[in-house]
């Protein structure tokens, strides 16, 4: 299977840009799908350097480097229409239409995954027939592909009801949850006494809300991320700025909790995953992607109510950071990586029987399960008991 990827155009696809969830995404997909023994080309600026995949360089660091930096306190660039935005994308078009006519020949079939969605949607004019185009990881709105991945049910639904979808046969609009790589992360069961909000700094977030509940519950917060802090400083505020991979991975492993309690609907939210990955428990809000990543009362709570965020922090001990490692373990690049695999042959079916195509040599059908840690309650019945107990 041969597989291309696009890169993101202010960034630089390399782990020094993990702040940066669309970075990982398509460091994370060169490197799954390399693992699994495919063919994967990488596009992006100069200094990429994906595990496995071939790199081809679209802007040389020089000309990024005008424009774009390793951000600092304040966010990516991502405007669309600058000039070094259009160079990527207009390079990215001229060298996949010599890529693809090389290689019609061989009658091999290429599937290009589009990682920023309809920013990059300039990028594949005039490919149609010639491969297979797939937003490879939908966590924005509108989303255009006719395939398309998204990274949540919760954002699958939200586009359905967006753009009017009420029925219809959406086969190939699968779910795959974004990948992290346990080896980028340190399980600790010993933790300290510090809860953690890491991202951007703003509003939306639930910055707000994260350090009045550790303010009433009489904990320190730290937070991390870009952004301005100044209207959420207070004596048990401490603000550490944009953080690199080991400093994020001490955060993680060591604080008491995650708080990431968004105010609007998650598509994803990575970082919950990472903390738990972490053994780390997370306290979310009860909607968004948290009902499909954080598994209550397990791997951390989900709360619609200041009563309950608080009776949430107070009762964070009860997890066990072992269940969230292992809750955490179905996100992993190994997993995921296989939820892609059986996706990208369903695609590649479509030139032949399609929806109807035969695969006699299939021994599993594992490819949407999931391995979910022990409840502390052992059963319904149990549940209901502590439930009129209390009142």
């Amino acid at each position: 299977m041969r597989i291309f990827v696009l890169g993101l155009p202010h960034t630089i696809t390399s782990p020094d840009f993990s702040s940066c969830a669309y970075t990982m995404k398509a460091w994370n997909l060169c490197r799954m799908m390399s693992d699994l023994g495919h063919e994967v080309v990488h596009f992006g600026n100069e200094g990429s350097h994906p595990p496995g995949a071939e790199h081809v360089t679209l802007l040389p660091r020089a000309e990024w480097a005008a424009v774009h930096c390793h951000p600092g306190k304040d966010f990516f660039d991502i405007s669309v229409d600058s000039p070094e935005r259009k160079a990527f994308h207009g390079r990215f078009a001229e060298v996949l239409r010599e890529r693809m006519n090389e290689r019609l020949a061989d009658g091999e079939k290429t599937i290009v995954c589009i990682t920023w969605g309809g920013a990059q949607r300039q990028a594949i004019h005039g490919l149609t027939g010639r491969a297979i185009v797939v937003e490879s990881g939908i966590g924005y709105r509108h989303s255009w592909a006719n395939y398309r991945v998204f990274e949540s049910y919760a954002w699958l639904h939200m586009t359905l009801g967006a753009e009017d979808i009420f029925s219809g046969e959406k086969w190939y609009w699968p779910v795959i949850p974004n990948a992290f790589d346990p080896a980028m992360f340190t399980y600790n069961d010993a933790k300290e006494d510090y809860f953690l909000y890491l991202g951007r700094i703003i509003r939306s977030k639930g910055v707000s809300l994260a350090v009045d509940l550790a303010k009433r519950t009489g904990r320190r917060i730290i937070l991390a991320g870009q952004g301005d802090p100044a209207p959420y400083m207070d004596s048990h505020v401490e603000y550490i700025g944009p953080v690199g991979v080991e400093r994020r991975r001490d955060l993680l492993a060591n604080a008491s909790a995650l708080i990431c309690p968004t105010f609007y609907v998650e598509p994803f939210g990575g970082v919950n995953v990472e903390a738990q990955m972490s053994g780390t428990p997370v306290i979310t809000t009860d909607y968004g992607a948290f009902t499909e990543t954080v598994q209550h009362g397990v791997t951390g709570y989900r709360c619609r109510t200041m009563e309950q965020f608080e009776f949430a922090a107070r009762h964070i001990d009860c997890i066990r950071p072992a269940d969230c490692r292992r809750w955490a373990m179905n996100y992993s690049l190994e997993r995921v990586g296989l939820m892609y695999d059986e996706y990208f042959r369903m695609l590649l079916d479509l030139y032949g029987d399609g929806f109807y195509a035969e695969h006699p040599e299939r021994a599993q059908l594992n490819w949407l399960s999931k391995d979910f840690p022990c409840s502390p309650l052992t059963s319904i019945e149990d549940n209901v008991h502590q439930w009129s107990q209390a009142n």
